[in-house]
Order: structure tokens, then C-alpha cells, then sequence
């Protein structure tokens, strides 16, 4: 316990050194928690929909192009489609703000494709009823203060800029599309008419939900057949398939974030290395007199080695901590849509905390070994 006590008794005695490295900790592992947090949702997001029976129909030529939402008919028809949907996707922007918003225009079957938007009874009897009625994700709804009742106006990003009103019925409980924005697609084609849209009544892809796992390539292989040769040819995707596809296109994400948690150790360790040299350079002649009165080269390191482990451990908890306060419930990230959100869990906290305290630990190695090596008689006489 005596050793516990040395530790708490010499961290203040250079107090700003302390606050300014435990600081510099903490921020270190507020940032690797976050930036090890990015692969981590990003494989959450995936892996999650692997446990869906969806199928994403896009157009096989130009998905951008979209496809006939009437494809519908014919697929609910198919062996083993038990719902299928079509979905257009809207960007927009909250009228008088910038902030991208993925709305999402959905037919009125989505609760039977998406079971995971979890709509009681209730919340679909008030779908069907409200022409204008909207459902958002539980993160979008938290970083715009929303709540049920609330009369949303978005403005497209299109070149013409529609402006649609929506009444909010209530969240979508679903963690898997916690940023995005559905509406009903019916009401979104009745503006776009009035305005002149020209064309037919494509929607950007179509959602069908397959009634056992061991159908959905069957099924998929089957879409795909149906609709080889004619004006718009589709190419059917599992939920998963399609997630990591889009995905993909963010580039190498997982090793430029390890580059970038890489160079935050270093970071972290090259301080705290600096912090460790001063704090031993400074007790040459203390631990010189601690080595002649008794004291074993063992308690004396781990006296040291305890002060730096104290700065790693104060400085991971408030980084980590403080990571897990602003991300833990997720926040979005904007460029993977709907699906797109970042979540610091605590396993991940747990290790930012680990790598801040090993980091410290570590950086008193070398300033400790040399200090340890000078006999007393001359450390006792060195002037620092």
C-alpha cells in the first residue's frame, strides 16, 4: 500500500506537467476510440444485415437510372417472395438548414418487408390514414430534437428543389436504418406530378423479402431471369452483398484507419515518453536517497512506473469515457446513408483505456532503466 500512497502524494508536485500530460492522454484515446470505433460500425452494419431475408433488386445497366416500380407485381408472385416493396431515395435538406437528410419514399408494404422497423398496428393504421406521415430513425431524431407530432419540411436537393411537409407519426426503432427518413413513396410521386415530372414511375430499386433463408438465391436467380431482356434488367442483391458493395466505394477505410491509430499511439507514446524522461530526470537524486535508505530497485520502479500507469488510467478514463458519452448511442454518418451511423461500444472503450495505460506504462521504460543504473554515491551528488 505504501507504494499506492508514494504514487498519489508525488503526482502533484509538478501539477501543470500532470494536468497537460493526463490531457494530452485523454485526448489521444478520445480520438483512437473514436477512429477504431469506424470499422467496427461499418462491420456492425453489415454483418446485421446478413442476418436479413432481403433482396435488393437494382437496375443491372445504370442502377442510378432506377427501376419500374410495377416490377413489384411480378416478384410478389414468385415461389418463396413473401413482401416486396419499391423504395425511392430522396436526398434532402431540412428547410432553412444544410444538413444532407436520406429520406427514403417506401411503398405501404414496408412494414411487411422491413419487420425490423418494428410498426405496431397502430403506428401502420396511422401510415395509411396520414398521406403526409413520416417515421424517423431514433439518431436523426435525437440530433434535431425532434418528437411524434411534428410538422417537418424537407427541400429536395434536386435541381428543382421540391419542398414536401410531413407529420412525424413516430421512430423507427430499427439500429440497422437509425438515420434514415421514410415517408410514403405514393405521396412523393403525387407532388413530383403536379410538378411535371416527366416518365414513368421508377422507383431506385426494389426491397423483397424472402420467406426462408435457403430461398433467397433461388429467388434472386429468379428475378433476374424474369426480367433479362427487357427494357430494364435487374440485378438482384442479398441486404448484406448490397451494404458491402456501397461500402466499398468509401475506399480502403479499415487501413487508413489503422494508419491513423497507429500514428495516435505514437503520438500518445512520444509524449508521455517526454513526460516520463522529465519526471525521472527530476528524482535522480530522490530515488539515489530512497536506494541508499533501503529501498529495492522493484519498489522503486514500480513507484515509478505507478505514476505513469496513474496518467494513462485518469487520462484513458476521461478520453475513453467521453467518447462513450457522445458516441455510444450513435451519431450519423452522413455519406453511408441510411444505414450510416457511428457507435463507440464499450469493448471499444475498453481497449482505448488499455492502449493509454500500456502506452504510459511503456514510455517510463527507458527513463527508469537509466535512472535505476546510476549507483546512489554518485545520483545523490548529480545536479539536474
Amino acid at each position: 500500500m505504501y507504494i499506492f500512497k508514494l504514487v498519489a502524494r508525488n503526482l502533484p508536485r509538478n501539477l501543470r506537467r500532470s494536468v497537460l500530460t493526463t490531457l494530452t492522454v485523454a485526448l489521444a484515446t478520445f480520438i483512437f476510440a473514436v477512429l477504431a470505433s469506424v470499422p467496427d460500425s461499418l462491420n456492425r452494419i453489415v454483418t446485421d444485415a446478413s442476418a436479413t431475408l432481403r433482396l435488393i433488386v437494382v437496375n443491372r445497366d445504370l442502377p442510378l437510372l432506377g427501376m419500374p416500380a410495377r416490377y413489384c407485381d411480378r416478384i410478389r408472385a414468385m415461389p418463396g417472395c413473401a413482401a416486396c416493396v419499391a423504395t425511392t431515395l430522396w436526398p434532402a435538406t431540412l428547410l432553412g438548414g444544410s444538413d444532407r437528410i436520406l429520406a427514403v419514399a417506401e411503398g405501404l408494404e414496408i412494414a411487411d418487408v422491413f419487420p425490423d422497423y418494428d410498426l405496431s398496428g397502430d403506428a401502420r393504421r396511422a401510415l395509411y390514414r396520414e398521406r403526409r406521415g413520416a417515421f424517423a430513425g431514433s439518431v436523426l431524431m435525437r440530433k434535431y430534437g425532434h418528437k411524434p407530432g411534428d410538422l417537418i419540411t424537407l427541400r429536395g436537393t434536386e435541381r428543382d428543389q421540391l419542398q414536401l411537409t410531413f407529420v412525424l407519426l413516430g421512430e423507427l426503432p430499427s439500429k440497422r436504418y437509425s438515420n434514415v427518413f421514410a415517408f410514403r413513396r405514393d405521396y412523393l410521386e403525387e407532388v413530383r406530378t403536379a410538378n411535371g415530372y416527366p416518365g414513368a414511375d421508377l422507383a431506385t430499386n426494389l426491397v423483397v423479402r424472402v420467406d426462408r433463408p435457403d430461398r433467397l438465391n433461388a429467388l434472386a436467380h429468379e428475378i433476374d431471369d424474369s426480367f433479362r431482356n427487357s427494357d430494364y434488367e435487374t440485378r438482384t442483391l442479398t441486404e448484406s452483398d448490397a451494404l458491402a458493395a456501397g461500402l466499398s466505394a468509401v475506399g480502403d477505410l479499415r487501413g487508413i484507419v489503422i494508419s491513423l491509430c497507429a500514428l495516435v499511439v505514437l503520438t500518445m507514446l512520444l509524449i508521455a515518453a517526454n513526460a516520463a524522461a522529465m519526471m525521472v530526470r527530476e528524482r535522480v537524486n530522490e530515488v539515489a536517497v530512497m536506494r541508499a535508505i533501503g529501498f529495492d530497485g522493484g519498489a522503486i520502479a514500480a513507484m515509478l512506473f505507478g505514476e505513469c500507469a496513474a496518467i494513462g488510467l485518469i487520462g484513458g478514463v476521461f478520453g475513453a469515457g467521453a467518447a462513450l458519452w457522445i458516441f455510444g448511442s450513435g451519431v450519423v454518418i452522413g455519406s453511408l446513408g441510411g444505414a450510416g451511423a457511428l457507435w463507440v461500444n464499450p469493448s471499444v472503450a475498453v481497449s482505448a483505456l488499455s492502449v493509454a495505460i500500456a502506452t504510459s506504462v511503456l514510455s517510463g521504460v527507458a527513463p527508469i532503466w537509466r535512472v535505476l543504473r546510476i549507483p546512489p554515491a554518485i545520483g545523490i551528488t548529480q545536479i539536474v
